[in-house]
């Protein structure tokens, strides 16, 4: 039979269209599938361009698309990949394995900014994506800024995490949370998040849950208490290039032997990293090299390369149901050991910068020293001032608080370095009276302009002062504040509302109609937590001197406090509550680092100003004193009211 060329060609048509519904992709593992497919947008992205695995990636993003694998956690540093792996996911599960997604962020704001910032882009640059949805750029009923519905049937979803109704009745194969350390403990009273939004995967045949998030405190984080509850926990070992042996990639610092060291002597800071086995020195430059041929090893003794095979003890093993993995900042080749340790040393001695670099650099979650201090322990902490000042304090605050009988300041000196976070404990006065009457606030107003020898011979002055408003005898202080505002003192009102910065904006909206400063309490008292913890001399450590009136009694106030656990809004906060009745030291503390706040000192300016001169130290105190009561009557003359008190406090 004879055939023409236009027959033939029909007869192909008919049987490619035929065929078609039979053909499926070539299967690809996600890693394989992102080298492939994936492109890093610009909107979301350092370098734009096509994506490249890193070694120790593959394996965890093969184990986020391997369909044995039902749960996923990832406990990880900032920046080592997991917004851009799930965003991976989103793409290789939406066109290579045909599958309805849900992914939850902590709230609605940070969904649609998902959404815009990485879905978005990601559906426009991805190929293989972008052919699956014609509506791209047009206003669509399957384009919108929390669903997008593709032309194989296959959806996403991107939503917050807050409210009960954003895990109910949508059927999804895939579960995605990201951060899900800063989601709700408990969701409107309904359970967690990852409770809620697994039951969405019920009647799946491939179901898939992926956790991830930077950790938080050891008793709060969810992701660390998911992470334990895994069949198996992975982390990531890597051949030594000398010895050959394999080893984690540790923090080593000052006290171990081994991990990431460096040369303090050097002008720019050199790290490098120490085998645990046999001592080996290692460069910055062989980490690449150690990374490809690395492997991912459980606590059991699982391992595996490329996370699809596993293996015990060299036998080939069925893949665990549920996993976790642990990736941290030393792993990644975009940064380096030397940032990593530089970084260390700029906010070790600060308890809360710390916490934030063990989250994000180390990605572990922080536990706690202690949530109540000693006050015997402090106590035997005294010691004997050289001066009433000591020569590394450069600047003095006061803080003040107020009782219908009396009224109690305590005044702080800062310094010691750069940042000021140093502090030195000069002076707690009570002042006993009526609040209400003007005798007992005189009384404080002596006390303020008392000069106060520093160890150079130079008299300070108090420069700044807060004077809570929040207790008792509000409409007083008021008036104080306003007739001494020009000498810094400031009204301040406190709040324990967690997460609030320590000095917040000042507002008139007041009965005194005054500068009225909002404080967080909290926030200032576990800054106080961390620096009364510092044991050794140096920044953020808190000294106090062997007088009279800084006795037990002002120790068990310091001390008064404690942080306890409490359920609020659907999640564990730790609040500070009393374990006495009377604070006033603690209290006292926390207004005058709000008056440091707003004060905002150049501690390298003031130290220089105060170095020891022979000139001011042959200068009898008598002298400086008389100069000191000059200088006062000529301000109340009037002739300098003008000017008012803007240096002052420097001379």
């Amino acid at each position: 039979m004879n055939l023409s060329a236009p027959q033939i060609r029909a007869i192909k048509r008919h049987l490619c269209a035929g065929l078609r519904v039979l053909f499926r992709p070539e299967p690809l593992s996600m890693a394989e599938w992102a080298d492939r497919h994936f492109y890093m947008s610009p909107e979301s992205s350092y370098v734009e361009g096509q994506w490249r695995s890193d070694p120790y990636q593959i394996p965890i993003l093969n184990m986020m698309g391997n369909d044995d694998i039902e749960e996923f956690n990832w406990e990880k540093a900032a920046r080592v990949g997991y917004t851009k792996s799930i965003v991976i996911a989103l793409g290789y599960f939406a066109e290579h394995k045909q599958r309805n997604q849900m992914l939850w962020q902590p709230t609605d704001t940070t969904a649609q900014g998902f959404m815009q910032q990485h879905v978005q882009p990601m559906i426009r640059d991805v190929k293989a994506v972008r052919k699956l949805a014609p509506w791209f750029g047009k206003k669509h009923s399957d384009n919108k800024l929390d669903y997008k519905k593709f032309s194989n049937s296959r959806q996403i979803f991107v939503l917050g995490g807050t409210a009960a109704a954003n895990y109910r009745e949508k059927s999804v194969d895939v579960a995605i949370y990201d951060e899900l350390s800063q989601f709700d403990e408990d969701i409107e009273g309904q359970g967690s998040a990852t409770q809620l939004g697994d039951m969405r995967l019920e009647g799946s045949s491939f179901p898939k849950s992926i956790r991830g998030s930077t950790p938080t405190r050891v008793d709060e984080c969810q992701l660390t208490k998911a992470a334990e509850k895994a069949d198996e926990r992975f982390k990531r070992y890597l051949p030594c290039p000398h010895c050959g042996e394999y080893q984690t990639l540790e923090w080593g610092g000052p006290d171990v032997d081994w991990g990431i060291k460096w040369d303090s002597r050097a002008t720019v800071l050199q790290a490098y990293y120490v085998c645990r086995h046999h001592g080996c020195v290692i460069e910055q430059r062989a980490l690449l090299g150690m990374d490809q041929r690395g492997e991912m090893r459980s606590e059991s003794g699982m391992v595996t390369r490329d996370g699809l095979r596993f293996y015990r003890d060299g036998q080939p093993v069925d893949p665990p149901r549920s996993v976790s993995v642990h990736i941290w900042s030393a792993y990644n080749t975009r940064t380096t050991w030397g940032k990593i340790a530089h970084k260390f040393l700029q906010v070790c001695k600060d308890p809360i910068e710390l916490k934030g670099w063990v989250n994000t650099t180390k990605g572990e979650p922080w536990e706690e020293a202690g949530d109540k201090l000693d006050a015997d322990h402090l106590y035997l902490r005294r010691e004997h001032y050289p001066a009433p000042v000591p020569q590394s304090a450069v600047v003095l605050v006061a803080g003040v608080d107020v009782h219908p009988d009396r009224l109690e300041g305590s005044v702080w000196a800062f310094g010691g370095d750069a940042r000021g976070t140093e502090s030195w404990l000069i002076e707690h006065q009570i002042f006993p009276g009526d609040a209400n009457k003007w005798d007992v606030w005189k009384r404080l107003s002596d006390w303020r302009h008392s000069p106060i020898e520093h160890e150079s011979g130079v008299l300070l002055r108090i420069a700044a002062c807060c004077i809570d408003t929040g207790g008792h005898n509000t409409a007083m202080v008021y008036k104080y504040c306003k007739q001494h505002a020009l000498e810094r003192v400031f009204a301040i009102k406190g709040s324990s509302r967690p997460g609030i910065p320590l000095v917040g904006r000042p507002s008139k909206s007041n009965k005194g109609n005054v500068n009225l400063y909002l404080i967080g309490t909290d926030t200032a008292k576990e800054s106080i937590l961390g620096r009364l913890q510092i044991t050794e001399p140096g920044p953020g450590y808190v000294h106090f001197p062997v007088a009279k009136k800084i006795d037990r009694e002002y120790f068990e106030q310091l001390t008064s406090e404690k942080r306890v656990p409490r359920k609020k809004d659907g999640r564990i906060v730790k609040k500070f509550e009393p374990v006495r009745d009377r604070n006033e030291a603690l209290d006292c503390y926390v207004y005058a680092l709000a008056a440091l706040e707003i004060l905002n000192p150049d501690y390298p300016a003031l130290a220089a100003r105060l170095q020891p001169a022979e000139e001011t130290k042959a200068e009898p105190v008598a002298t400086a004193a008389q100069k000191y009561q000059r200088q006062r009557r000529a301000r109340s003359s009037g002739r300098d009211r003008k000017k008012g008190f803007a240096n002052s406090w420097r001379n």
